[in-house]
């Protein structure tokens, strides 16, 4: 057994979620081969076409196990610091390579402007020109307003995403890396609310509603890690994939 193996098969996750008897289970996530966007709990990842199709579950798998695991280890801690600190440390720990991180205070110059409205700059300027030109997070930020605020996926998103009166979530960007590989672009935010955080996306800022952090990180992840760990991964988050891991349909 790998040392990646081991550590995936030690963390301590939240309690797996239970359905009753004639419950029915959502239906798992469809990947595909072209560019494609997915919500990973309080994560919006988007495939370009370049990442292998046969990749991107255990990818997917990998950001839904440093969310759990990041859950579990600042449960009753709301500093974003601490949250994405544990995040970015399980995920080195599984084999991806962090090349660059960094959290900052985010100012809102406009007391009147919705939060999907207000991370577009941030978002495009850490996917870059190249991503953030076809991007379907950014279309989807772009025509947030218009969309359907009870669709299963912002359901699912707004869920996963809300602790009380702050919110942790990150937009990520994946795109094929060498020999197989991928490489990762993210922007998190952690969002600190006057008020009960129920819709987080459509949430307005106004003077007294408190404030906002970003983000950025980078990773790359090698073929060799990513046939190492997707038995494990799989395993491990299996319970939680049905719930946590949806298509985004726009």
């Amino acid at each position: 057994m790998s040392e990646i193996t081991s550590y995936i098969n030690s963390l301590d996750l939240p309690e797996a979620p239970r359905r009753g008897p004639e419950e029915q289970e959502p239906p798992p996530p469809d990947f595909t081969a072209a560019d494609q966007a997915i919500t990973v709990g309080s994560q919006m990842a988007e495939f370009s076409n370049t990442v292998p199709q046969s990749i991107r579950p255990a990818i997917s798998n990998a950001l839904l196990l440093g969310q759990l695991a990041a859950d579990k280890a600042t449960a009753g801690n709301q500093d974003p610091v601490a949250y994405f600190d544990a995040f970015n440390s399980v995920m080195k720990k599984i084999g991806w390579q962090v090349t660059s991180s960094g959290l900052a205070q985010q100012t809102i110059s406009d007391k009147n402007v919705s939060l999907h409205k207000a991370i577009i700059p941030v978002v495009t300027a850490i996917f870059g020109p190249a991503a953030a030109a076809s991007s379907i997070i950014l279309a989807v930020l772009n025509g947030l307003q218009s969309m359907d605020q009870d669709a299963p996926w912002i359901t699912v998103f707004q869920r996963k995403s809300a602790k009380v009166k702050a919110a942790n979530f990150g937009l990520s960007y994946i795109d094929g890396g060498n020999g197989g590989g991928a490489t990762l672009k993210a922007a998190y935010f952690a969002l600190q609310g006057s008020n009960v955080l129920t819709q987080v996306l459509f949430f307005k800022f106004f003077a007294s509603d408190g404030s906002m952090k970003s983000g950025e990180c980078k990773m790359s992840l090698s073929p060799e890690t990513i046939a190492t760990s997707e038995v494990a991964l799989r395993e491990k988050v299996g319970p939680f994939i049905v719930d946590n891991i949806k298509n985004i349909d726009i």
